[in-house]
Formats: C-alpha cells, structure tokens, sequence
C-alpha cells in the first residue's frame, strides 16, 4: 500500500481523548502506566492506518499526542499544587 495524502484531525487537539488518556495515566505507576501506553499507542496507529494515514504521519501524531497528554497532567498537577 502506497503512503496517502489523507490527514486526520490532530490527536492531540482532541481534548476529551488527551484528558482521559492523562487521567488513565494518572492513576497508574511504572509498568503498569507504561503497559496502558503502549497498548492505547498501539490501538491508534491501527485505527489510523486504517483510516489511510501514512504511517510516519501516525507515528507523528501518536508522539504529538503523548507529549499533549504529559502537558496536560503537568498542567493538573500544578493546579492541585497551586490551591
């Protein structure tokens, strides 16, 4: 299969999808957290490549999506240390 032009709404603009992953992440440590990581990284670039983006896009946005998902319990963890 040939590489596509075809382009998805960025992962990480999706909110509810990077705020339940941070969450999810949140309550895990260590391999556990990991292990989720890896499995829902996983899950997406399957469910992008079948929607027909290239996979270097996907490897793409799944990172984008990770360092969203890291900014946003960054974000949650200095608010709780902010009250």
């Amino acid at each position: 299969m040939s590489d596509s032009n075809i382009s998805a709404f960025p992962l990480h603009r999706r909110r509810k999808l990077v705020e339940g992953i941070a969450r999810v992440l949140e309550s895990k440590n260590g391999e556990d957290a990991n292990a989720f990581w890896r499995s829902t990284a996983k899950q997406i670039l399957i469910q992008l490549s079948e929607s027909g983006i290239a996979p270097g896009l996907a490897e793409q946005e799944v990172g984008t999506l990770l360092h969203a998902v890291l900014g946003d319990m960054a974000a949650r963890s200095a608010a709780k240390f902010a009250q």
